[in-house]
C-alpha cells in the first residue's frame, strides 16, 4: 500500500507543478534555474515541524533550517531535526527480558525548494530533503538513569518530498501547511520500527526581514 502512496505521489508532484507554472512566461525552468542561481541570495531561516507515524504513534519532528533563498524561486540549505516525543515500545536485552524502552530519532537534512508560484501574499513551492541520521532506543535503568540500549544504534536515510503552501497574513507573519511522504532507503537492524510514512507539515513563519525593515527602516539580507 505504502508503495503505491510513493507511485501517486511521485506522479501527482509533477504534474501538478508544470499546471501551475505560467506558460505565458518568457523564462522555462532551466532558465530560471540559471539566472537564479546568478543572483545574490538572501538568507533563508525557518522552523519546520512535521507530523507523520511510525506504525500506530504519532509521530512529531521539530527542525531548524538555514540555507539561501536565491530571486524567491530557489532555496537550499540545512536542516536539523530531532524527534519531540519518544515513541514508546518494548524489546528483548541481552538476558532475554522484555525491557520497556523509548525510540529517539534525529537527522539532518540538506533540502532545494522550487516556488513555482507565488504573489504577495501565497507561495506554492515543492521541497525535496534527504535525511542523514540515526535512532536508538533508551531505557532506564536500576539507578533511574537514562541509557542506550547496547547495539540499537542504527544508522537512517530518508528522502522526503513535499508540496508546501505558505501565507502571509501580515508583513511580519505568516502560516504555512504542506503533504509529503517520509520513503526509508536504508535502515539498521537495530531498531525494529518502520519509518516511511505519509507526512504533513504545520508553519508558523515570521519574516525577520520585513521585522528589521520596519523598526530600523534598513533592509537585512534575510528573507
Amino acid at each position: 500500500m505504502r508503495f503505491y502512496l510513493v507511485v501517486i505521489l511521485f506522479a501527482a508532484l509533477p504534474s501538478v507543478l508544470f499546471s501551475q507554472y505560467d506558460k505565458a512566461q518568457d523564462l522555462v525552468f532551466e532558465d530560471e534555474f540559471k539566472k537564479s542561481f546568478k543572483t545574490r541570495p538572501k538568507l533563508d531561516v525557518k522552523f519546520d515541524n512535521r507530523f507523520s507515524f511510525i506504525q500506530d504513534n504519532a509521530l512529531k519532528t521539530v527542525g531548524f533550517k538555514i540555507g539561501l533563498n536565491f530571486r524567491r524561486k530557489f532555496k537550499v540549505g540545512l536542516g536539523l531535526n530531532n524527534m519531540l516525543f519518544s515513541v514508546e515500545s518494548s524489546v528483548l536485552n541481552a538476558d532475554n527480558e522484555i525491557v520497556p524502552v523509548s525510540l529517539q530519532y534525529s537527522y539532518i537534512s540538506p533540502y532545494i525548494e522550487y516556488v513555482y508560484y507565488n504573489t504577495r501574499r501565497w507561495e506554492f513551492s515543492l521541497s525535496i530533503q534527504h535525511g542523514i541520521g540515526g535512532a536508538s532506543y533508551h531505557y532506564i535503568d536500576t539507578n533511574g538513569e537514562k541509557v542506550k540500549l547496547k547495539g540499537s544504534q542504527s544508522a537512517i536515510l530518508s528522502y522526503e518530498p513535499a508540496m508546501l503552501i505558505d501565507y502571509k497574513i501580515v508583513r511580519w507573519i505568516g502560516i504555512g501547511t504542506g503533504i509529503g511522504y517520509r520513503l526509508i532507503y536504508y535502515k539498521g537492524s537495530g531498531v525494529k520500527e518502520k519509518f516511511s510514512s505519509p507526512e504533513y507539515a504545520i508553519k508558523l513563519k515570521i519574516y525577520l526581514g520585513e521585522i528589521v525593515r520596519t523598526i530600523t527602516g534598513k533592509e537585512l539580507e534575510i528573507d
